[in-house]
């Protein structure tokens, strides 16, 4: 560093004064970042300290669910049976023609699925067909 006499008084160059800018600026910004931490850390102890405290109160008002026994499950599980059971009923004519229309439908549409799938497979197979494939490729 070199100093510089002009009279009295001392000068300093310009590196100097930015240098000691920078380090006035970053001094001030860890003093800001220490700050804000230390303030965060008491607002969140203080909210903590808050919810344990009503946590406490809350505790010491409140009373245990009456737990059902083995008796209460089995007695509830009979009624669930019995009302499913109870709404069922024995299959009616109509239920009979209502298969018979589904599977009919299913067998046709089987068909025709197979149908395309092999119109597919030759349409693939063709010259045409392997054509489009290295186009697509």
């Amino acid at each position: 560093m070199r100093w510089r006499y002009e009279g009295d008084s001392v000068g300093m160059g310009m590196l100097e004064v930015f240098f000691g800018v920078g380090v006035g600026v970053v001094l001030v910004a860890v003093a800001v970042i220490w700050w804000r931490l230390e303030r965060n850390s008491f607002i969140i102890t203080h909210a903590l300290d808050t919810a344990s405290n009503q946590m406490k109160h809350s505790m010491d008002s409140a009373t245990l669910p009456d737990i059902p026994t083995l008796d209460d499950f089995r007695e509830e599980i009979q009624d669930i049976i019995q009302d499913t059971i109870g709404s069922m009923r024995t299959p009616q004519m109509a239920d009979h023609l209502g298969a018979i229309l589904q599977q009919w439908a299913q067998v046709k549409m089987h068909k025709e699925m197979a149908a395309l799938q092999q119109a597919g497979k030759m349409i693939q197979n063709s010259p045409i067909g392997e054509a489009v494939d290295e186009m697509m490729s």
